[in-house]
């Protein structure tokens, strides 16, 4: 008696362990049941773990069965149910028919299916399509909750960021490398160099990507672009365009069914907000400069940092390029004159400010300096003070009460619900508490996560100002000679005319207005410095 050539397929859509349970379970009954046919000859249990059915492209065991069966291999093919087979009516008609064509048939056996009988292709229309609507309403739930859970904080991926750890979906600082993503930061923005030079500088360091592998470029610039270590999270970056091709997209935020989904502070953060706009800024101002055909240069302590008190344009280096010689103009009086007007486009263009020697900056930054670890104590003694006001004015909100509460109205919602069951109030009277007690419910979450807020804004005020009194006490000892010390303690400087400048440092929360008067000689080659007030300005 010639026996026929039978084969089964099985699929697990994940690879969780109950699920592979279950596969494992089903290729134990196909074997078994296949064996104790004395007409059938097992040929195989093809199947796939932890693949979708709504495609085929992916699935390698049911490739290679179908490559089987067109080599003559097999002969009937047995399945648990449609949706084991696939999910995509257009894939299961296709295949079938294919496999009819070749004399081979397939017995769906939980939905009773036979493609070798005459109403089978019918039968299989039928339940292929309602196969792929329950996979196109499973899609839509899950990625509803996906959605929600999103809106809620709850981060997905990222399991592993440099930076960061990501556990039960909350984003956790690892120290030891947040030391390299504020690095990565300041030699960007304050040294002002670029991707390729930091990675090659980390690697000359001995210091690998979270991965474990040397740096790269894009390694470098995807850190400074991810506004996590802002504290901002962005999500759903990508998505799928349906649940059929799972062809995935980048997210430009004009897909209303797939949002962009941004909360701002919406963890502890690795570098400060200024820091990051500043970065940001910067990547902005280099691209164009690139797009230009032009490359980005950082050769001076000050630069990007020096800005008109007139028109707010930048200031740059003009002139000779000499340390003697070198100063610095307002870019809008040099591309559009002194004299200001309104262009033919309606914008205001020229500007009068004087220019500003590299000599003064560096006189003025010493200055301050030298200011700073003098009135060190008293500096230290008024942010302490700053403390102590924040503290008493803004105490932390105690939300526990609340949560109590909450906890009070739904064992009363619970309790509503069995008194309903038991019959002693009525389905419209359990209605009316049920919505009265949500309300109360929803009015006491508004208070708590308000409370968060103000908790998390009070302790970003304390966390800032102690982080103002560690650099004070660093300036301790530091060369007030040193450019470098003034590359990295400068944060902005802006130049109102000839004699009165402002300098705001990272150092401190208040800024210097520095008023002096020049004496220029030797021909005008030499200049001295002589400060008549210097002012703190908030």
């Amino acid at each position: 008696m010639n026996k026929l050539k039978v084969a089964a397929y099985c699929r697990v859509s994940t690879d969780m362990e109950d699920q592979l349970h279950s596969l494992s379970a089903q290729i134990k009954y196909f074997t078994e049941y296949i064996s104790g046919h004395e007409d059938y000859e097992l040929i195989e249990v093809y199947y796939d773990e932890g693949i979708t059915g709504t495609s085929v492209k992916k699935r390698d065991g049911f490739n290679r069965m179908i490559s089987d069966c067109e080599n003559g291999i097999i002969d009937l093919i047995l399945t648990k149910e449609v949706s084991r087979f696939a999910r995509n009516t257009v894939d299961t008609l296709c295949f079938t028919r294919k496999l009819s064509s070749l004399g081979i048939g397939v017995i769906f056996m939980t939905d009773g299916i036979d493609t070798r009988d005459k109403d089978g292709e019918l039968r299989l229309t039928i339940m292929a399509s309602i196969a792929q609507e329950e996979s196109r309403k499973v899609s839509e739930r899950v990625k509803w909750g996906i959605r929600r859970k999103m809106e809620n904080g709850w981060v997905y991926g990222y399991s592993r960021m440099l930076g960061f750890r990501t556990e039960n979906g909350v984003l956790q600082i690892v120290p030891e490398e947040a030391e390299i993503v504020k690095r990565i930061f300041n030699s960007y923005v304050y040294e002002g160099k670029g991707c390729h030079t930091i990675a090659n500088e980390l690697n000359a360091a001995g210091l690998l990507s979270v991965n474990g592998k040397m740096w790269r470029e894009d390694g470098v610039c995807r850190i400074l672009k991810n506004d996590k270590y802002v504290g901002d999270l962005t999500q759903w970056k990508h998505y799928s365009t349906d649940f059929l091709t799972k062809k995935v997209v980048q997210n430009n935020g004009d897909n209303p069914d797939a949002p962009l989904i941004t909360l701002q502070d919406h963890h502890e953060g690795i570098v400060s907000r200024e820091l990051w706009d500043m970065a940001q800024k910067q990547i902005f101002e280099r691209g164009q400069l690139a797009r230009q055909g032009r490359k980005y240069s950082k050769h001076y302590w000050y630069s990007s940092k020096v800005f008109c008190g007139k028109c707010g344009y930048s200031y740059n280096v003009s002139g000779k390029n000499t340390k003697i010689k070198r100063s610095l103009r307002c870019v809008n009086r040099a591309k559009y004159g002194e004299n200001h007007r309104i262009d033919a486009n309606g914008a205001e263009v020229g500007c009068d400010n004087k220019s500003i020697n590299e000599n003064v900056l560096a006189f003025c930054m010493k200055y301050i300096l030298e200011k700073i670890q003098i009135s060190r104590s008293e500096i230290v003694e008024q942010l302490l003070s700053e403390i102590k006001a924040i503290q008493q004015n803004e105490p932390t909100v105690n939300t526990e009460h609340l949560r109590a509460e909450i906890d009070k109205l739904t064992r009363k919602k619970h309790k509503a619900i069995d008194l309903m069951l038991e019959e002693l109030i009525t389905k419209d009277d359990l209605r009316e508490q049920t919505e009265f007690y949500d309300s109360e419910i929803a009015k006491l979450t508004e208070e708590i996560a308000l409370g968060q807020d103000v908790n998390s804004a009070h302790k970003k005020q304390l966390d800032g100002i102690k982080n103002y009194i560690s650099q004070v006490n660093a300036t301790v000892g530091m060369d007030t000679n040193s450019t470098k010390i003034y590359g990295e303690l400068l944060k902005k400087v802006i130049v109102h005319n000839e004699g009165t400048t402002d300098f705001y440092l990272n150092c401190v929360p208040f800024g210097f207005r520095m008023t002096y008067h020049l004496h220029r000689y030797n021909r005008g080659h030499q200049l001295d410095v002589f400060v008549d007030n210097c002012e703190v300005i908030y």
